[in-house]
């Protein structure tokens, strides 16, 4: 039984785990807690790089930033914090739901108490959507895809621990990896900088020189080697 139990734990951390997972474009960036990531250089899947969300924050919500030379109006990095920052202590409060008080309780006591923290689970999870769906349609956020996010909250609770992040993932946010840099501490700049340029160098191997995208990742790159030298953004 306690094999089963255990069995039981790990595969709700591994479905949180793998939901953790977020596939990026060249050149596109992850933005979480004042920083950036452009995922993995050696890991990818089809042609998108993996990167990883800490697995110890979903209460800090994650923005996907355009890829390059993408075009889209999008919405403001300010709105859509606005719109996540109000649920982060219920994703905080989910998490310890999913990872203490549940396994806690499925250990010490199956009866009663086990059955409460399901059901405060399922509730905050409720809770979390709707105040997702109001916020997106205040800040005039596309809300349709919480639709399809929800249903797999529910059908699948240990996602539901990511839903913080996994809703901002989605926003079709109006910003370059460029232009966030712009929001970074300064310490950080140099940084995302440097593996923004390594991105766009390898984006220019992957396309011939006559072709007019080359010209537009090697003035990008001469931006980002002037940019560096200088200190400024």
């Amino acid at each position: 039984m306690v094999i089963g139990e255990a069995a039981l734990v790990a595969l709700a951390a591994a479905i949180y785990l793998f939901d953790c997972v977020v596939l990026l474009e060249r050149g596109q960036a992850l933005i979480a807690g004042g920083s950036l990531s452009f995922g993995s250089r050696h890991y990818q899947i089809s042609g998108k790089a993996v990167a990883l969300m800490n697995p110890l924050t979903p209460f800090i919500p994650a923005f996907r930033s355009l890829p390059l030379f993408a075009k889209n109006p999008g919405v403001k990095l300010s709105a859509a914090l606005r719109a996540h920052a109000p649920l982060a202590a219920l994703a905080a409060l989910q998490f310890l739901l999913i990872f203490a008080a549940l396994p806690f309780c499925l250990y010490r006591a199956p009866g009663w108490p086990f059955f409460v923290a399901l059901v405060l689970s399922y509730l905050n999870a409720i809770v979390m959507l709707v105040f997702l769906f109001l916020n997106f349609r205040k800040r005039s956020i596309p809300a349709r895809p919480l639709a399809g996010l929800g249903f797999g909250w529910i059908v699948c609770l240990p996602l539901s621990v990511n839903c913080l992040r996994a809703a901002g993932v989605g926003v079709p946010l109006g910003m370059d990896a460029m232009q966030a840099i712009r929001f970074l501490a300064e310490s950080e700049k140099q940084g995302a900088r440097t593996a923004l340029a390594a991105q766009v160098a390898e984006a220019m191997e992957e396309i011939d020189e006559g072709d007019e995208r080359h010209g537009k990742l090697a003035a990008l790159a001469l931006q980002l080697e002037l940019e560096s030298g200088n200190g400024r953004l």
